[in-house]
């Protein structure tokens, strides 16, 4: 690595900001009569009222949650400021019905509406008619749109769930509405647990006959959604090659701290001087915690994918120290059991929260074997992504593994529903690792540097892009079976030997690894600039040919070069600049294009890739609109004309609006100068976003000459050097 190349920082004066004006637009809602259609809303309210101040928690709460419909083919979205303009406060939208939507009005706002809707009524010229008009319907919130729907709420079928109540209830509710729902609860089911979590989602937890859902549904307003209790799975390595007798482990290179949350680390001679912490939070129904596969995953966090060679040099040289958070245990039978959803949430919140400032980076080779589905966030992924934001840590998490051949390989295969990413792996801040085959032979069914035949694809909840990254994870042989030769290697829960496996629950750890030593070199950054360099300095990855789909769902951004996410190469430079954006200007961010890149120089080739990178607020109440800010981002070239706009092809860019990474890239041949160029940028906001809020965001914006005759970074330096200094980057011995 060359200490020399460390990667130019963008510097305050480059940047310029130019206030906007903003423009928003509502289409109109005709009636026939607008007198009639207030008679209709009247006695809706009414019906709404009657219905509501039956309720169990009517006297907990000073808001009464509904259901506000507008017409067909007029969506709830676009008459959003007319609908609150009469004291309601949506709060989500329907993922099925684009004219539905979930609201609150407060008690005391009641009155007030009911005598603007009188005068709507009544007088001459409809008062109010723009904002009463987009309303079609007003009604308590049916209780089967509550209750999941894969439960069969007519079973008598004991079943694990989660209650969530609205992100919206005031603290002070929250505990009298909770204990009420817990009484309640208490009448069928002895194992209630109850939870208020940072992010402003309080849940119950217990085993109950579905039978009793939908009364509990309609009995308690404030109850968002009953859905099923995910639990989670690991699976098992096997033993293959004895360690060498003696073998050496090297000190620490890092004194940094990173948290896996699995199995358990087993204290077997390798992994005890690096466990600093051991946090247990597994189900009362197990005697100890598993070991195995934490053991295995936590020995490639912390030595890499190439564990094996201590089999030549006897020796291993571990990068971090580790903090153990055991999830997964084992019964008196042996049998692994996981953790709930609920159980999960608890421990890392309570982990998260104390070691606050201190991890960094937490390793999640865990999932659930259900896939997500589209606008649907699981609790656990809502939760990572309020404490990826609140506390500054980025989650490295498992795609999740295919667990058996789904049809004809690939093409079936990967056609079923059955092969999406599954929970954790939505989250929209952590960042999803998926797998791919660094090993082949004649029977195996992917080839080296293509996704592995496990590895679960994407798209995520919002259709953006999962996995993002994919790093070594192992393969498989037809029909679809383990082979050792082509696995990955990891210790073996007694440190005798090393074990073999394959899953990306293997490949997530490299990928920790790389994020921690990120953290280590710009000490100073928080997790926008890490994911920035991890998917700006990747190697392309390979689907299978036969697969027409994109290869983002497959491959995300690549495999990391973490060599070139620290360090620029022969023909490439970087400038990096971390900033915030406000809701009423243009950010503009300046750099150079050195003169060895010019237009007219025929030996060289310019291309331009740019990463944007921020963490936006999510409201855990609406799945639809989940993320809550959007960055665009627009390339702005130098020519002899003047500045120009450079538009970017779809297949040269990834851009999904509401997805917290940009990515594009630009090939110039003419009509271009070099020298100073730009990059604009806009921040846009939804939901319940205060109008001072800042966005944090990173850019990296690389300059590469694609003939590879110059060394750009040596030309911006001896050009632009009283512009741009180095970032002083630290890194582990």
């Amino acid at each position: 690595m060359s200490e020399e190349k460390f990667h130019f920082e963008i510097p305050k004066d480059n940047i310029r900001n130019i206030k906007y004006d903003k423009h928003g637009f509502a289409p109109s809602v005709q009636r026939i009569s607008h007198t009639d259609h207030g008679q209709k809303l009247k006695v809706q309210t009414q019906d709404f009222i009657t219905t509501e101040f039956k309720k169990k928690d009517i006297e907990y709460t000073s808001d009464l949650y509904l259901q506000i419909e507008t017409p067909e083919k007029i969506t709830i979205k676009s008459q959003k400021l007319k609908i609150e303009n009469l004291g309601f406060e949506l709060l989500s939208f329907s993922a099925k019905n684009e004219s539905i939507g979930t609201a609150k009005i407060g008690k005391e706002k009641l009155n007030l509406f009911e005598q603007r809707l009188e005068n709507y009524i009544s007088s001459p010229e409809n008062t109010g008619k723009t904002y009463f008009a987009p309303i079609e319907s007003i009604s308590s919130i049916p209780p089967e749109n509550k209750i999941d729907e894969t439960i069969d709420y007519e079973s008598n079928e004991r079943i694990e769930i989660v209650i969530n109540l609205f992100n919206a209830i005031t603290s002070k509710e929250l505990l009298a509405i909770t204990n009420s729902i817990e009484a309640e609860l208490r009448q069928f089911s002895d194992d209630v647990k109850k939870r208020n979590f940072k992010n402003g989602v309080a849940s119950l937890h217990c085993t109950i006959q579905a039978k009793y859902l939908p009364q509990l549904a309609t009995d308690f307003s404030t109850i968002k959604e009953i859905k099923t209790s995910q639990t989670f799975v690991v699976p098992q390595s096997t033993p293959s090659d004895a360690l060498p007798n003696p073998l050496t482990i090297n000190p620490v290179k890092s004194d940094s701290l990173v948290c896996i949350v699995d199995s358990g680390i087993n204290k077997n001679g390798i992994m005890d001087n690096l466990i600093k912490e051991h946090l247990i939070y597994i189900n009362s129904t197990s005697i100890d915690c598993d070991y195995n596969h934490g053991t295995f995953v936590a020995s490639r966090c912390v030595f890499g994918d190439d564990i094996d060679n201590c089999l030549g040099t006897h020796s291993l040289s571990p990068y971090f120290n580790l903090i153990d958070l055991s999830v997964f245990g084992v019964n008196n039978l042996g049998q692994v059991i996981g953790p709930s959803e609920f159980l999960l949430r608890t421990a890392i919140e309570d982990t998260v929260d104390k070691y606050a400032g201190i991890v960094q980076v937490y390793n999640l080779s865990l999932g659930a074997d259900t896939p997500i589905k589209d606008s649907e966030f699981s609790d656990l992924a809502k939760l990572l992504d309020f404490l990826s934001k609140e506390y500054k840590v980025l989650f490295v998490v498992a795609a999740g593994n295919i667990r058996s051949l789904l049809g004809t390989f690939p093409t079936d295969h990967y056609g079923s529903p059955l092969s999406r990413i599954g929970c954790p792996a939505e989250s929209l801040l952590g960042l999803t690792v998926g797998s791919i085959a660094k090993h082949t032979n004649g029977t195996a069914l992917s080839d080296v540097n293509f996704v592995s035949p496990f590895s679960r694809k994407g798209p995520g909840a919002d259709n953006g892009i999962k996995p993002e990254l994919v790093a070594h994870g192992g393969n498989l042989i037809d029909p679809y079976s383990n082979s050792p030769r082509i696995s990955t290697y990891g210790i073996s829960k007694d440190g005798k030997n090393l074990s073999v496996d394959n899953g990306t629950s293997h490949s997530a750890p490299i990928i920790t690894q790389y994020a921690q030593r990120l953290f280590d070199a710009y000490p100073q950054s928080d997790p926008n600039l890490v994911k920035g360099l991890l998917c700006h300095f990747t190697e392309p990855r390979s689907n299978h040919d036969e697969l027409s789909e994109s290869g983002l769902n497959y491959v995300g951004f690549g495999e990391p070069n973490i060599e070139r996410a620290l360090t620029a190469g022969n023909f490439n430079a970087a400038y990096i600049y971390e900033g915030q954006l406000d809701q009423d200007n243009y950010q503009f961010i300046g750099f150079h294009i050195p003169s060895s890149l010019r237009a007219d120089e025929e030996d060289t080739k310019l291309r331009v890739k740019i990463t944007v990178t921020y963490d936006p607020p999510v409201n855990p109440d609406n799945d639809k609109e989940y993320s809550e800010a959007r960055i665009t981002a627009t390339l702005i070239k130098n020519t002899d004309r003047g500045m120009k706009d450079i538009a970017i092809s779809a297949e040269d860019k990834y851009n999904l609006p509401w997805n917290p990474i940009i990515q594009f890239e630009k090939n110039f041949s003419r009509s271009y100068s070099a020298g100073f160029w730009e990059l604009r940028l806009r921040l846009y906001t939804r939901g319940k976003v205060k109008d001072d809020y800042l966005q944090d965001y990173s850019v990296v914006v690389e300059i590469i000459d694609d003939n590879k005759k110059t060394d750009v970074y040596a030309d911006v330096e001896n050009e632009f050097s009283d512009i741009y200094k180095k970032i002083k980057v630290t890194i582990a011995a």
